[in-house]
């Protein structure tokens, strides 16, 4: 787990700094959740490492085709799923999610922007609805609106310890 966790430090840290988590990060941690999944389980780590790495992309590929979601940080879950299994990483997601929740919400009150992100959101969805039209959700909106979710994904891992 200590090597789980020093590829989400990396990826976050990344993240943060330079607004992307750069492949080589989520090859390498591709390269040793497989191995670790191979070493502890056998020939079923080979299974429980797919299914962690594809559940990810199932259950994400719409918030990413959206752009509510980087594709660097579906990568980053991808990689937890590959140490962790299906169950693990939908786990780290369900805390990650509430994890987010929590600092965003605080820091919506503080900036008092609580009602014009929700307003937002909803006529988002209603243009979308209307229109059939694809546009990325944060297109047009302040940048201090981004949010790194690899750190909610970091902690989430290490609440998951």
């Amino acid at each position: 787990m200590i090597s789980l966790t020093g590829i989400a430090v990396t990826a976050a840290l990344c993240d943060l700094w330079a607004e992307r988590i750069p492949n080589a990060v989520i090859a390498v941690g591709l390269a040793m959740g497989l191995v670790y999944q191979l070493f502890a389980e056998g020939p079923l780590g080979l299974i429980l490492f797919l299914g962690g790495v594809l559940l990810p992309l199932l259950l994400l590929g719409g918030l990413y085709y959206f752009r509510m979601l980087g594709a660097g940080d579906i990568k980053l879950l991808c990689v937890v799923g590959g140490f962790w299994g299906p169950l693990g990483v939908l786990a780290c997601f369900v805390r990650s999610v509430f994890v987010a929740a929590a600092v965003s919400i605080v820091i919506l009150y503080r900036r008092h922007e609580f009602g014009e992100r929700l307003r937002y959101f909803l006529e988002y969805v209603n243009t979308y609805l209307e229109s059939g039209q694809w546009k990325p959700y944060l297109d047009g909106v302040k940048e201090n609106a981004r949010f790194c979710f690899s750190v909610p994904i970091l902690v989430g891992i290490l609440l998951g310890l």
